[in-house]
């Protein structure tokens, strides 16, 4: 038997495992995900990672006081409890390794000393480094090359300097790591939680390719094909059509790519097609790199469920990974693992799946520019994936540099290909450097013009509207079914109450609707529901609504009113009217519906993107720009280019200011996660508990008293639709408080409770408006 040992037994497995068998087990694991990394050293690398990430396991205090194993004897033995660093070994031995040929620097070093924490700074690095005695190093690397003779060949062949700088030395370091956690865990958890590793088997058992997918989803459109033809319509035939012609592209190389179509296009289902079809073209080998996945990334949380339920109807539920980070539980403490493995929650550690749709925050904020080994565990997977954009024009203009920057590192060096997928295309080829975008649909134009279901009416656009007066048209019987989407939750509520004015308060509404994001999902999915089947039925229904219903909800209306915003928001809005083509006139000839923009007269709007936004679109506006024609948005994208910095600075603690960019070049990871925010105010969960106090109080009793932790990630994704985001800034404001049983569970096992916030018992919940915040408002993104 091996002198050193990498794992103790453990419930499942009462079994040793040698540190030679984990290293070796962890070097496979990683140059497996390394052959997704295109530049010249990456398997090289991935084999100094994997032999010297544990170097510091060799340690023999490590072995006595960490593993209860005693080297001497070759016994288990019962030492006294004691904590001993593992991890700066082998990253104080690489640094050595490097030096000694002369390279500057490395990415290899930041990696092991940081595999079991979070990335930071060449400075902590240094500092952490410098504590770490050289001649106890060498001792631990001959020993390693003693007991791995493979380890003692590389030798052969030093690790090499990459030559990367800025952005792209960044992110192959923070690809690395992800790589090397994930690579470590799964072979832990394969020797102490064999269930775990035979739940993940199972379920990509399960799990198809991409050809098969796309062949699930090819014979879904031929049986919408067979059902149109029973009863056909024009706008059908257009849908195919886009869809044939998306695919036809499939074949081309790996890059950027476009897809513009108009809403109600099919644009779902066609992006999904063509990132399926190129994929399964481009697909990956057991021998080489490749595609294996499709990353869809949506800007909203309010349409995420609805993106994944039906991805999930057409490919089957088992290929689908649903992602995002509302109440996304802290990682359990090490050693201690579910008795229950959830494929699902396994999934979700590493992206392990052939679809993932997640939202653009997830995908950016908390993966790519993440530092933390838990966020960085899935980044890998990221590579060999096609990603889709979703309504790409909400894409943060003021972020827009840098994500297109890490878009064309992962276009160039990580088998990636990326969809641009709106019907109001932002000018995003005109960025420097930015590689063009091929469009999927030819002369997309012409669908535009064939799909134009509505009309729009912009005499409103110059002059104030008058909330009393709105109030008293939307009450018409001509708006009987009429949907109004304004910017801000107070207008909305000032608007609904002023339609309302004559109701008795203490009476039900049947036809006047309010919805925004100060009401907790499962409230407004019970609206959702009420409106489809009103509107299905033909019954009165005048809804109020923040932009939350803008994208992607499938709602249909004859009438739409749109408060004066983004251009493309307007044009999301038109949407949601005549959305089926379906409107006709009194002959049973078609119709299109009424799209009417108007000004508030007290359009008070923040500087920054949103407002210069609007600026702009009241300028096009007033020249009657050709809302159906898409070439309308590049134009109105390249000058809203000049208005709002896209490549913004951030404040840093020190008082100076600097761009991502450059925070990238000085390797200061922390700093990155910390400072690179989608939206510029931060949001924190908060239960709404008062809304339905059985069911709330159910899970977060669950959560106190769980004994494993599959049993409190249940709860805590049945208590999701009880939540509402609130500003970070309004904590204080409202009295905002910890939920008390997240509270009393943190001080019973002496750790940190996670930040998820209770509404006061003291503030209101209305069935009409959701949190009664007293009058404050805030734009809705």
């Amino acid at each position: 038997m091996s002198r050193y040992m990498g794992h103790s037994p453990s419930e499942e497995n009462l079994e040793w495992q040698t540190l030679k068998d984990h290293v070796e087990g962890v070097t496979k694991l990683l140059r497996e995900r390394a052959r997704f990394f295109n530049l010249p050293n990456a398997d090289l690398d991935a084999q100094w990672l994997g032999y010297l990430h544990d170097l510091g396991k060799y340690r023999e205090k490590f072995q006595k006081h960490r593993l209860k194993w005693n080297p001497d004897t070759r016994q288990p033995f019962e030492f006294v409890e004691e904590a001993v660093a593992h991890s700066d070994a082998g990253a104080k031995a690489l640094t050595a390794l490097l030096r000694t040929y002369r390279a500057t620097g490395s990415e290899l070093p930041f990696v092991v000393a940081n595999h079991h924490g979070a990335l930071r700074s060449v400075g902590a690095l240094d500092k952490r480094l410098g504590e770490t005695c050289p001649d106890e190093v060498d001792d631990l690397f001959a020993t390693a090359c003693e007991e791995i003779p493979a380890l003692d060949a590389l030798c052969e062949t030093p690790p090499q300097p990459t030559g990367l700088t800025g952005a792209a030395r960044a992110l192959y370091t923070r690809m690395l790591l992800g790589a090397l956690v994930d690579a470590d865990r799964l072979d832990t958890e394969a020797h102490g939680s064999p269930s775990r590793t035979l739940a993940r088997a199972e379920a990509r058992r399960h799990q198809g390719q991409m050809a098969g997918l796309l062949d699930r989803l090819n014979a879904h459109q031929a049986e919408l094909a067979r059902q149109d033809a029973l009863a056909p319509k024009p706008i059908n035939v257009l849908r195919r059509e886009m869809y044939a012609q998306a695919l036809g592209k499939a074949s081309l190389p790996p890059g950027f790519f476009r897809l513009t179509m108009p809403t109600g296009g099919g644009k779902t289902l066609t992006s999904l097609g063509f990132a399926l079809a190129h994929a399964a073209h481009h697909a990956a080998t057991a021998e080489r790199g490749g595609m294996r996945r499709v990353i869809y990334g949506v800007p909203f949380t309010t349409i995420i469920e609805q993106t994944a339920q039906e991805f999930r109807r057409v490919l089957g539920a088992e290929n689908v990974l649903e992602h995002h980070s509302n109440l996304e539980f802290k990682e359990p403490p090490r050693g201690q693992a579910a008795q229950k493995p959830d494929p699902i929650r396994l999934a979700t550690e590493n992206w392990d799946a052939p679809v993932i749709v997640t939202t653009t925050v997830q995908l950016f904020q908390e993966t790519l520019f993440g530092h933390r080994t838990a966020q960085l565990r899935k980044l890998h997977n990221v590579a060999g994936s096609v990603i889709v954009l979703d309504e790409a024009q909400s894409l943060p203009t003021h972020r827009l540099h840098p994500i297109l920057e890490i878009l064309r590192e992962l276009v160039a060096h990580y088998h990636v290909s990326v969809v641009f997928c709106t019907a109001t295309q932002p000018a995003l080829d005109d960025f420097p450097s930015q590689q063009p975008s091929t469009e999927l649909i030819d002369k997309p134009a012409q669908y535009f013009q064939a799909l134009r279901r509505v009309e729009y009416d912009l005499s409103r656009v110059s002059q104030g509207q008058d909330w009393a007066a709105l109030a008293e048209e939307l009450r018409q019987d001509v708006n009987a079914q009429s949907l109004c989407i304004v910017n801000t939750k107070k207008h909305a509520q000032t608007l609904f109450q002023a339609v309302v004015e004559d109701r008795d308060p203490n009476r039900p509404l049947w036809d006047v609707f309010h919805l925004s994001t100060h009401m907790c999902p499962h409230h407004r999915r019970r609206v959702f529901r009420v409106l489809r089947h009103r509107l299905k039925q033909g019954k009165p229904c005048r809804v109020i609504a923040t932009q939350l219903i803008e994208a992607g909800v499938d709602l249909d209306f004859p009438r739409v009113y749109r408060a004066l915003g983004p251009l493309e928001a307007i044009v999301q809005a038109a949407g949601r009217c005549n959305r089926e083509g379906k409107l006709t006139d009194m002959g049973g000839q078609p119709m299109p519906g009424l799209v009417t923009v108007f000004r508030p007269e007290d359009a008070k709007l923040p500087p920054g993107d949103y407002g210069a936004r609007t600026e702009l679109a009241g300028t096009y506006l007033a020249e009657e720009s050709d809302l159906h024609a898409p070439e309308t948005f590049t134009p109105y994208f390249r000058e809203l280019f000049l208005h709002v910095e896209t490549n913004a600075k951030v404040l840093l603690d020190s008082g100076h200011s600097a761009t991502i960019a450059e925070l990238q070049e000085d390797m200061e990871f922390e700093t990155v996660a910390r400072t690179f925010q989608m939206i510029e105010d931060t949001t924190v969960p908060v239960i709404v508990r008062r809304y339905a106090p059985k069911e709330v109080n159910r899970h977060l009793n669950t959560i106190l008293h769980a004994k494993e932790p599959w049993q409190a990630r249940g709860a805590w994704r049945s208590l999701q639709p009880y939540t509402v985001q609130v500003l970070r800034r309004d904590i204080q404001t409202f009295g905002l408080r910890i939920v008390s049983e997240l509270v009393e569970k943190g001080e019973r096992f002496g750790t940190e409770p996670p930040e998820v916030y209770e509404w006061p018992a003291n503030r209101g919940y209305s069935l009409r408006f959701g949190l009664d915040t007293g009058g404050m408002d805030a734009l809705v993104f």
